[in-house]
Parts: structure tokens; sequence; C-alpha cells
């Protein structure tokens, strides 16, 4: 069953954001996240779309608390070690405000590739094994921590998934679920499943836009209600809002994110 109901005033709130706008934009997007109250930032890695780390670590030197994630990037296109020294590094610019947020990647990812797997549950365990060897400089099957690689640090790890399999894998092994543009009925499922195996931090997303055009998206207000209703009934780590708006070049970001902080204050 889903974990009780709790004080909502210590969910994390915050906005993930689709890299299709200019560098510095999501930079000024990250750094008035910040300003205007929000807990967490993540930036999507869509492959050859603006990459999310350099983003996140311009927006390190621009801010102080907030916690700054990948979301989500996959080890089909980037190997695990070189993910892992990412995100110490960035963890290690912002002073331990970095977050891996790990997923076997989607068409827009991998497509212009021509990349997939056939095995992502042993895609993704295989990947977080490598991903904390490096961050605890300790060996496993395939790495072996040589005299150059980054001291030891513990970054939090987020993988985005909602197949059984996967769901189940993220109770076992990550330190949360990042849950997106589901249905409050695929939340009940999916947390239900991830319960079965152990408890798991959760954060529960939603895509808010002006003209809803597909089943996983909703109109801001209809997104606010169901991040009401999800932070009562399921007790997440965190929520937040879906900037996928940002697929346009050329939006202003500063603007979404002020309206997406007004509403999830009311959280």
């Amino acid at each position: 069953m889903p974990p009780p109901p709790t004080d909502r005033t210590r969910v994390r709130r915050g906005v993930w954001m689709f890299p299709g706008i200019v560098a510095g934009a999501l930079v000024d997007a990250v750094v008035a996240a910040e300003e205007y109250g929000l807990d967490e930032v993540w930036i999507a890695d869509e492959g050859v779309a603006r990459d999310p780390v350099p983003v996140l670590a311009a927006a390190a030197g621009r801010t102080s608390t907030i916690r700054l994630a990948t979301g989500i990037t996959s080890p089909v296109l980037r190997h695990p070690g070189a993910i892992a020294a990412s995100a110490a590094t960035l963890d290690e610019l912002s002073g331990g405000r970095a977050v891996v947020g790990l997923g076997v990647g989607g068409e827009l990812t991998l497509g212009p590739f021509g990349l997939g797997s056939d095995r992502p549950v042993a895609l993704l365990r295989d990947a977080v094994d490598v991903i904390r060897a490096v961050h605890r400089g300790t060996a496993v099957p395939g790495y072996a921590p040589p005299s150059h690689a980054t001291p030891p640090r513990e970054v939090p790890m987020w993988i985005g998934a909602r197949g059984p399999q996967l769901v189940r894998l993220a109770a076992r092994v990550a330190d949360g679920l990042f849950l997106s543009g589901c249905s409050p009925g695929q939340h009940e499922s999916i947390i239900d499943n991830a319960s079965s195996v152990g408890s798991v931090a959760t954060a529960i997303y939603q895509t808010a836009v002006d003209r809803p055009t597909s089943p996983g998206e909703l109109d801001w207000d209809d997104a606010h209600r169901m991040l009401v209703d999800a932070a009562d009934r399921f007790a997440p780590a965190s929520i937040g809002l879906n900037l996928v708006q940002l697929s346009t070049p050329g939006t202003d970001p500063v603007p979404l994110v002020e309206r997406a902080a007004g509403l999830l204050g009311d959280v």
C-alpha cells in the first residue's frame, strides 16, 4: 500500500526542464528557480540537445541551495563511468547538491543514433553498480579504480521508470524513483509495485501546459490539483512540474519557472 500521508511542508518542490533553448537561458532558469524558492531542478538529457551537466555546472556557481539533477541520463548513450565522473564533478562544484537521474532513455535521446536496449533491467543494474563503484572508490566487475579517479563522494542516484521490473529495481538499488507525467491511477500502481520490494523515495512530476494535446499533459490548474492529491496520498519526497514548453527554441523560461513556483507553493 502507498505510504501514509505526511507533512507536506517537508516535501521538496521543483521543475523539470527540456533542454531545447539556449544554454544561458537554461542557466538563468535554474537561478530563477532558486530565487522563487524551489528546492530542486531536473534537466533532461536528450542526447544532442543542450547537455545538462555543463548547464547545471554553470548554474552551480550562481546558486547555493537548489539541488541540481540530470533528469534523466542514459547508460546506453553515456558510459556509466563517464556519468559517474560528471556527477562527481558537478557535486564537487556545487558543494554536494548534485543528483544522478538515470534511465534507459527514450526515442528523442536514442533514436537519432539508432540505439536501444533489449535488456533494460540488466543495463541499469550494471550501470548503477559501476556508478556507485566510481563514487565510492571501489572495484566491481568491469571497473578498477585508477589513481587519478575523483575522490570518493556519495551522490544520490534516482531511477526514472514506470515498468514493473525497472520500478522494482529502483526500489532495490536506487535512492529514489522519478515518476513523470503519470496519471493518479498509474502513481498508485507504480508505488504499490515499488513498495512490494522495499521502501523507496519518490519524486512525482506532472507536465503542465496551456493546451494539453496528449494523455501525459494537463493544463496548469489540473496539474496543480493532481499534485495536491498526490502529495496527500503518496507522501513523495518531492513534487514538481515539467516545463515541456522549453522544447520550443526562443521560449523565455523564467516566467514559466515563476508560474510553476507559484502553483507549487500551494501544494
